[in-house]
């Protein structure tokens, strides 16, 4: 059966209940912006290039249970970054995770765009929380994330790139997956991947990955999926 999924809508408002329940049935957002694509363009919408052939989107989820470790390759990257302090608190934004985003962005997609694409200044559609990492006192990574009662969701992640060799990117979804468990979450979204080979393939990567069936409209493990 070939299937197209593509809604989408834009809300300014939503319940944290109801966006739990959107994102057990395979959504993301950005911003306001909600959306369920099955197929995308790689990376459209930020390298302004156009490939021939769509990419299938794969919703995932790390299922948090009593006993969730990490594997050796987190564990080094815990490791690597033990000398580095970590604020939990509401998201905000200052010039200073402006500044932060900036560097980021233009170094990973050499174009620009604004932090307030994924992390409004009013905090709609509803109040998100997020991971400060400084060394020292100098901000170097911070990530967003969305709590609803049963879960998480990941929202942006952005680092300094002089620091690329930490590995932040990870070092950030692994502190948001901690703050999930202290919390008793059941499980953690971190966005997508796509099921071809890409830059989120670091995601597939974790412990408990879940990865959305369009077919089936459940969740199975990523190894089980792929073997479809």
């Amino acid at each position: 059966m070939n299937l197209n999924i593509n809604e989408y809508f834009e809300q300014t408002e939503m319940s944290l209940s109801d966006w739990d329940f959107l994102l057990d049935s395979g959504w993301d957002r950005v911003g306001d912006y909600f959306f369920r694509r099955q197929y995308d363009r790689y990376e459209l919408m930020f390298l302004n290039e156009v490939f021939s052939m769509p990419m299938q989107l794969m919703p995932l989820r790390y299922r948090l249970s009593a006993g969730y470790a990490f594997p050796k390759s987190h564990r080094i990257i815990q490791k690597r970054n033990a000398d580095l302090h970590r604020i939990y608190r509401p998201a905000f934004i200052d010039q200073e995770k402006v500044d932060l985003f900036n560097a980021w962005y233009s170094s990973r997609f050499q174009t620009e765009n604004s932090i307030f694409t994924w992390v409004s200044g009013n905090q709609l559609p509803f109040p998100s929380y997020e991971v400060s990492i400084y060394k020292l006192d100098k901000l170097i990574a911070c990530s967003f994330f969305d709590v609803v009662p049963t879960a998480q969701y990941s929202t942006l992640a952005m680092f300094d790139p002089e620091e690329a060799k930490r590995s932040l990117g990870t070092y950030s979804l692994i502190s948001e997956i901690e703050f999930g468990l202290r919390r008793r979450k059941k499980y953690h979204y971190p966005g997508h991947a796509y099921y071809e080979s890409s830059m989120y393939d670091y995601k597939k990567r974790f412990v408990n990955a879940e990865a959305f069936d369009w077919h089936n409209q459940d969740w199975r493990p990523i190894a089980r999926l792929m073997d479809i």
